[in-house]
């Protein structure tokens, strides 16, 4: 009697493995690309036109206020969509997920750019940005920690740092793409026409790109190797503590987290948000000052998708404390170099601040925590655990920008925002010293890395 082998080709699968963790960094970093371009978008917008558009009743000053206060409200949000969105994945699928978490963030962001000004329904117009602001932070925090997690868990010993690198170079070309549609329309459109309504245009825009990122992710095929993977995390995952007991057996870890997190994500944001609030309104008032900055953004921008890749790189390398203290001391380092050179209002200036002072170092640090931040934790927490420590480190991060303008509108001057920030570094640096190192470490183990 015949019988029919069912031997399975290991070379077969480890094509087939191979194939499929390059469809995974792929659409990890579509996904995020989009999320961060939309983030841009906003962040460009409260910088230049909210402030008008929403609260055009109050001083210029405190408009720019309120404009940050309502970019710092989506942080608040991303704990929760995290939490939420990290436990469908293990009952739904993260394909699932993933395609949820773009389609709310494309609406959400489609939506902006159809609310009424402040003229015209009054108090309803901030009350709707701050409702679509809600909806993109719950799906950027369940974008971010599901993603690096992922990629890191699946990723092979020796390239987690290259593989999960991936979710932040997809970061940076967001926001080249962010910037890149703002240039056009303040290249095309006049400053009042940007203001009356043109500046909808960018939010409309991310409909097309909404829809190709659903579509890619959809498309995204389950193989057998990857199958059985998943199935091992389900596993781990039905086996994992309560949030309450992430908080008891992790809470030191989680604390590392909210140190690496919080002054990473608060610098990034102080120079893409911040920085371009304070270019227009301080520095470059003749209307060209948001041209120069969005641009010059999108050039760092570029630059900061291969600082992502080469900081993954060199944790894999060096390890991810050695990578990191070279990342957080120069972040440390630059703040009062990028204002002296801001100041100057030369588009090359702005250039070099975007490239060496923000994108490059910070992207670089993002790329070393992707594979870091699943590795300190057992398998355990680490969902529950990473993903509330980085997103509420993220809530302070995504806070400063507005606390940095109601500084510099105290003060008029750039130096208090410039110690905030060397201070702010320091606390990443230190940090990063008191971490152990965790590269390479069984990521099946139960129990936390130190």
């Amino acid at each position: 009697m015949n019988t029919v082998s069912t031997t399975v080709n290991p070379q077969a699968q480890d094509l087939e493995f191979t194939h499929q963790l390059r469809r995974a960094k792929i659409a990890a970093a579509t996904g995020t690309a989009l999320d961060q371009m939309e983030m841009t978008l906003f962040s460009l917008a409260a910088a230049l036109v909210f402030g008008h558009v929403f609260f055009g009743d109050t001083s210029p000053a405190v408009a720019l206020i309120a404009s940050f206060g309502v970019y710092g409200v989506g942080f608040l949000i991303r704990p929760i969509g995290g939490l939420i969105f990290s436990h469908l994945g293990e009952t739904k699928g993260r394909k699932w997920v993933l395609s949820t978490t773009v389609m709310m963030m494309g609406a959400a962001t489609f939506g902006i750019g159809l609310i009424p000004s402040w003229q015209t329904i009054g108090i309803f117009a901030p009350l709707l940005l701050i409702l679509a602001r809600c909806v993109q932070g719950a799906a950027v925090g369940a974008e971010y920690t599901s993603g690096t997690t992922y990629l890191t868990e699946i990723a092979p010993i020796g390239r987690r740092g290259r593989t999960a690198s991936w979710v932040w170079a997809g970061a940076s070309a967001g926001t080249v793409l962010g910037a890149l549609v703002w240039f056009v329309v303040m290249s095309v459109f006049t400053k009042q026409q940007v203001l009356d309504w043109a500046w909808r245009i960018p939010f409309w825009m991310t409909i097309f790109v909404t829809f190709f990122a659903m579509w890619l992710r959809r498309r995204l095929q389950e193989s057998p190797v990857f199958v059985e993977k998943q199935k091992a995390f389900k596993q781990r995952a039905e086996n994992a503590a309560p949030l309450a007991l992430a908080f008891k057996n992790s809470k030191l870890n989680m604390l590392r987290v909210f140190g690496l997190t919080f002054p990473c994500v608060g610098h990034s944001f102080l120079y893409q948000a911040f920085m371009a609030g304070y270019f227009v309104n301080y520095v470059v008032k003749d209307g060209d000052g948001g041209k120069i900055f969005s641009s010059a953004t999108s050039v760092g921008a570029v630059v900061g998708i291969g600082g992502a890749l080469l900081g993954g790189y060199l944790s894999d390398k060096l390890g991810r404390r050695t990578a990191g203290l070279i990342y957080t001391t120069i972040m440390m380092i630059f703040p009062p170099i990028a204002f002296l050179l801001i100041n100057t209002g030369q588009f090359a200036a702005v250039v070099a601040v975007m490239i060496f002072c923000f994108c490059f170092p910070a992207e670089g640090a993002m790329g070393v925590q992707s594979p870091q931040l699943p590795e300190i934790f057992g398998a355990r927490n680490r969902y529950s655990a990473q993903t509330v420590a980085r997103e509420i480190g993220a809530i302070g991060g995504g806070l400063l920008p507005m606390i940095a303008t109601a500084i510099m509108a105290a003060f008029e001057m750039w130096v208090p925002v410039a110690i905030m920030m060397v201070i702010l570094m320091a606390g990443a640096v230190l940090t990063t010293y008191l971490t152990p190192e965790t590269k390479d470490r069984d990521l099946y183990e139960l129990d936390d890395a130190m």
